[in-house]
């Protein structure tokens, strides 16, 4: 938790920001350890930051603190007490190309607070107000900001993204959606260097959570003086042709990306904790991040954050990292850890230096996502038959699943949010969980699936064999799909359906998916926060599994993947743009619920078995840790606990 500003900035901020005082208990300097007895804290009487930037700036390599920080830099207050400097964090990750990195490098306008569920919080900016009925947002940055490089980040930053990126059609063809309120783009408009005013022709109901999520907003902070040097606006065709052949791209938009990638360049600047200083290349499978030195948070005792130097991520196989987090090799693993190595992580658990931290699953319902846009017609009107639907999850042996992947421990639901969740409502998610071949064959007969091949399985309404094909691929959480679409393979075969499952790599599933040409998609929906990432309940994305064409659409009517939505598919999106632009948190609140009532009624979504808990593995050795949370996308897995405060105990052990 977080502040530095008055009563009445609070009040410009509203009501649900959930902020500490700098002026804090006794309690609060306490030792992390409850079996020690009070006493005055190390870390506590240490330095103002941290032991290699106070060396640069001996040498005089760095510029003194008091120049690094903002005037009024944000007080974070520590979960447990002030910690140590030092250490690096041992992490680990399956995909190369996955920049897990992101959560330590992330920082925001407006971050979220260590709740559940969370508030919208102050971050970068101080403090705003919200005007003329939710039209307006007026932000105030914090004066004195850098970038990981030493350069100023004032508001000509945000003005450089709107101007040169998000109003550029080279660059997006369609203005950014979550900047959008009733069918129009946002205006940005400077007032000053540490002021800016987001203009909206409709209400804009969501923009604070959308700005603390960096799946929204994650693309809204370009260092100015650093990208212009790849933008054509700003260099002339010469230099622009040399810096093409350099970097071997095609487009000036392939070299502004490459150059903005956090993962792959560590000349980027960035904003957040840590940077990275030596990412994955050539042959290689590690990837170092290293503390910023211009951070702009501190403890209440005014020392500098990040406690942590830095990190080394590893790529790994996952059965690898599972055996690596089982054996007390990784600091925290809050991705890639699973199912199939549980047991052993909880068997390790007292002989190890490590915990596993049961935190609440965000969705992880192991569902079947059958596409209610198919392009093959016939398939279309099928999957979009309620009674067809329900004859296949009639079929489905939830509780044998449970017992055999989940030790019985699961939850069996369809998606339909979760109680963390505010539109959650208690009882959806339960119609046709019931394990019951007579019912699956009865409706599956109603949907005009009656007649059979010579081998007894079912034929399409035109005839022709009915032979459905599931795609996934290694998600990296939650129960394997490839493994749930097995057991679903054999549950619908006993009812005359054909399944066949094709596992692709994540690099095809992201190319191919959102095009829209497959039968199902085997993916774990989210239940969590699903209001600011509407593609799991809403069709607004191509990555909406259920119904990509019609996500297309949402977003481009005529695009060459679209399909116009009908029905009750077409009013969730009319329904989401109302809830979007209802800037009352009561009515907004009854909309929501108006779109999980009709999940609810229709499986557009079928849900199989969902784990109990998600492992989160840290060391023992770590401090400042949350032991409760939602391991969310949304509130970005670990970093729901505030990376920049965790510390390690004994550091020198973690060089």
């Amino acid at each position: 938790m977080a502040s530095n500003f008055s009563r009445r900035d609070l009040m410009k901020v509203g009501g649900g920001a959930l902020v500490g005082g700098t002026m804090l208990s006794a309690c609060s300097f306490l030792s992390t350890d409850p079996k020690k007895k009070a006493g005055p804290s190390k870390a506590a009487s240490g330095a103002k930051e941290a032991p290699m930037l106070a060396e640069q700036v001996k040498a005089g390599k760095l510029s003194p603190l008091a120049e690094r920080i903002p005037k009024k830099p944000m007080v974070v207050k520590p979960l447990q007490g002030p910690g140590v400097y030092g250490g690096m964090l041992q992490r680990a990750q399956i995909d190369r190309n996955f920049s897990s990195n992101q959560y330590m490098t992330w920082a925001s306008l407006v971050e979220w607070t260590p709740t559940t569920p969370p508030e919208p919080g102050p971050g970068l900016a101080e403090s705003w107000e919200i005007e003329d009925g939710g039209k307006a947002y007026v932000f105030h940055l914090r004066d004195g900001l850098k970038w990981s490089d030493g350069e100023p980040f004032t508001t000509d930053d945000l003005m450089f993204v709107y101007e040169n990126v998000y109003t550029n059609p080279e660059h997006y063809p369609v203005f950014p959606t979550w900047l959008t309120a009733g069918g129009k783009p946002a205006k940005f408009v400077q007032v000053d260097k540490q002021t800016i005013r987001f203009e909206f022709a409709a209400p804009h109901g969501l923009l604070l959570k959308y700005l603390c999520f960096m799946g929204a907003s994650g693309d809204l902070l370009h260092p100015r003086h650093y990208l212009k040097q790849f933008h054509p606006r700003f260099v002339d065709k010469t230099k622009l042709a040399a810096l093409l052949k350099e970097y071997k791209v095609a487009t000036w938009q392939d070299l502004y990306g490459n150059r903005r990638s956090i993962w792959l360049n560590p000349d980027y600047p960035v904003l957040g904790p840590w940077r990275v200083t030596k990412p994955i290349s050539g042959s290689g499978n590690t990837a170092t991040v290293e503390r910023n030195p211009y951070y702009w948070k501190v403890d209440p005792d005014g020392r500098q954050l990040p406690y942590i130097d830095g990190a080394v991520f590893t790529v790994l196989p996952g059965e690898t990292l599972g055996l690596r987090a089982s054996n007390g090799q990784l600091d925290l693993a809050a991705w890639d850890i699973q199912s199939a190595v549980i047991p052993l992580l909880i068997e390790n658990e007292e002989a190890k230096p490590y915990k596993v931290l049961r935190w609440t699953p965000d969705g992880m319902f192991s569902a079947v996502n059958l596409n209610q846009s198919h392009p093959d017609p016939v398939l279309r009107r099928l999957f979009q038959n309620v009674e067809f639907r329900a004859g296949l999850s009639h079929a489905i042996n939830r509780q044998e699943m449970n017992d055999a992947l989940l030790a019985g421990q699961g939850i069996m639901t369809h998606p339909c949010a979760q109680p963390e969740d505010p539109y959650f409502v208690k009882g959806m998610g339960e119609r046709f969980t019931e394990f019951d071949l007579d019912k699956a064959n009865e409706y599956l007969d109603s949907a005009g699936l009656t007649r059979r091949g010579s081998d007894g399985r079912r034929l399409r309404p035109d005839g022709r064999p009915l032979k459905l094909i599931a795609t996934t691929f290694e998600v990296g959480v939650g129960v394997a799909m490839v493994d749930v679409l097995e057991y679903v393979r054999r549950y619908w075969a006993k009812v005359g359906i054909t399944m066949s499952i094709k596992n692709i790599s994540n690099t095809l599933w992201y190319q191919q998916i959102p095009q829209g040409n497959y039968d199902i998609a085997g993916y774990p929906p989210a239940g969590y926060l699903w209001d600011i990432d509407s593609l799991w309940y809403v069709p607004t994305s191509g990555l909406t599994y259920w119904a990509p064409k019609y996500g297309n659409w949402y977003g481009d009517p005529k695009g060459k993947f679209s399909m116009k939505p009908e029905g009750e598919i077409r009013q969730l999106q009319v329904l989401y743009d109302e809830l979007k632009q209802t800037a009352d948190d009561q009515a907004r609140l009854q909309i929501g619920q108006e779109v999980l009532k009709l999940h609810d009624k229709n499986v557009w979504i079928i849900g199989t078995v969902k784990p109990p808990f998600t492992p989160v593995v840290v060391s023992e050795d770590l401090g400042n840790v949350r032991e409760k949370a939602v391991a969310s996308f949304r509130t970005h897995y670990e970093a729901a606990m505030d990376l920049s405060q965790l510390y390690f105990k004994n550091p020198d052990r973690h060089s």
